[in-house]
């Protein structure tokens, strides 16, 4: 008798383990995007080219969400990688002839690829109730009720030179839309009292995922309605005669800037540095090498390239000295190089005088902005430029030229946020540079090689 109640026992633990476990599953929701979900009627003339979705490039986090509705149990995961990238493919098939959806290595058999950057973020925010009852009593009921702020950026590039041909973007700030059935689990649930939760929290949580499973669904649909109708008004770019290759570069003047000028790449990210000598030392940021010892650079005559590509060129250069308080670095690189040379006199730094700033604002590749010397300061014991030319993420590390000279005044180093206001930019000057960094040059422009340290 005590065998069979100690078997019975048993099996009562195996069963309640059994039923924790599927209660457990049923209040966790995981779905994804629906492979079908854009099905919109093509464009009356279609474009001649191919364009190639990279699925080895498309979203690989799944959306996820917590539901502080009923239950802190409730948890929803949604994958959308392969529901977003055939809705893309589905949506560009609208437009151009043929569209197909494979392995980034074989874009070369395609005229564009496609970048799809897709991206869904959720927010609750608190709203209130107010009102009266029979006895004019004033009451006010607080609640939370989720948003979801979705965003697509599609980024069409020619397959040969890598260089965006055009970027498209679309937004959507949508509430969450429950189901007649969420709603209805939502309520029941409130008017007994949870009582009967464990009941009714499997069947909420499948009929709330299913509801956020078709908002997402929905936005998504709606930001590439509205991307494609943008690409259409823009099919002049994709005529046949622009297809072959992309925009030529007409830096003119400016190659002999740019050519001094390196995009810097590490691990963590990338930024700009430039030649102070001809045998390979550059400046550049302390905060854009990070604790590297060593980083990858391109050169102006690597264009085009593709960062972060396991492929050539491969050009290192190590890290010989940073100083992180005053944001500089400086590296060596082997061979000879076009350089510039520091103008380390702070009584040419002057209010007004044009300067201009070359680097890699943002993965664009080489750029120069030109604006002003807005004031100069010394914050911290530190010399800063401030100035009104551009200097955008990327940028750090960059030279900040003086037009009249053609020399270095300062390295680009931050600027202020958007929001607080624009057109404010600061550049570390070439004086505190080389007096940080202890710089010494010979007659013919070498670098005096510098005491060990970081």
């Amino acid at each position: 008798m005590l065998r069979l109640s100690s078997r019975l026992a048993k099996n009562s633990w195996l069963i309640l383990s059994l039923l924790l476990c599927l209660f457990s599953s049923a209040c966790n929701y995981h779905g994804r995007l629906k492979r079908t979900l854009y099905k919109e009627p093509a464009f009356n003339d279609k474009i001649n080219a191919s364009v190639l979705v990279a699925h080895d490039k498309l979203p690989q986090e799944p959306f996820t969400f917590k539901d502080y509705n009923l239950t802190p149990v409730n948890a929803y995961k949604i994958d959308v990688a392969d529901g977003a990238g055939v809705a893309t493919a589905d949506a560009l098939g609208t437009l151009f002839e043929r569209v197909e959806i494979d392995s980034s290595k074989l874009r070369q058999n395609y005229d564009y690829e496609a970048d799809l950057n897709y991206s869904v973020r959720a927010e609750w925010l608190n709203g209130t109730i107010k009102g009266t009852d029979s006895q004019d009593f004033l009451w006010v009921k607080h609640y939370m009720y989720p948003y979801f702020h979705t965003q697509v950026t599609l980024t069409l590039r020619n397959t040969q030179t890598r260089l965006p041909v055009i970027q498209l973007s679309a937004k959507r700030q949508t509430p969450l839309e429950f189901s007649n059935t969420a709603i209805g689990f939502y309520w029941f649930n409130r008017l007994t009292g949870s009582l009967l939760f464990p009941v009714l929290a499997p069947g909420y949580t499948q009929a709330t995922g299913k509801s956020i499973r078709r908002t997402l669904e929905d936005d998504l649909r709606a930001c590439l309605k509205e991307i494609m109708r943008d690409l259409e008004e823009n099919r002049l770019l994709f005529a046949p005669r622009y297809a072959g290759a992309a925009f030529p570069r007409s830096d003119g003047a400016y190659k002999e800037l740019l050519a001094k000028t390196v995009y810097v790449e590490t691990p963590d990210g990338h930024g700009s540095g430039f030649f102070i000598s001809p045998d390979g030392y550059i400046l550049t940021n302390a905060h854009v090498v990070g604790r590297q010892k060593e980083v990858r650079y391109y050169l102006y005559q690597d264009l085009p390239f593709e960062p972060a590509a396991a492929r050539p060129p491969f050009r290192y250069a190590r890290v010989v000295k940073r100083n992180k308080s005053r944001d500089v670095a400086l590296l060596k690189a082997e061979g000879e190089f076009p350089y510039f040379k520091l103008d380390t006199d702070r009584s040419h730094y002057k209010t007004g005088e044009t300067v201009q700033t070359i680097g890699q604002p943002i993965d664009q590749f080489w750029t120069v902005s030109e604006g002003i010397i807005s004031a100069l300061q010394n914050t911290n014991g530190i010399d800063d430029i401030q100035t009104d030319a551009a200097i955008n993420n990327g940028n750090s590390g960059g030279p900040l030229v003086l037009r009249s000279s053609g020399e270095v005044v300062g390295i680009n180093s931050r600027a202020l946020k958007p929001a607080l206001g624009s057109g404010m930019g600061y550049a570390i000057t070439a004086f505190e540079a080389a007096r940080t960094l202890q710089l010494t040059f010979s007659a013919d422009g070498k670098l005096l090689p510098p005491a060990g340290g970081k």
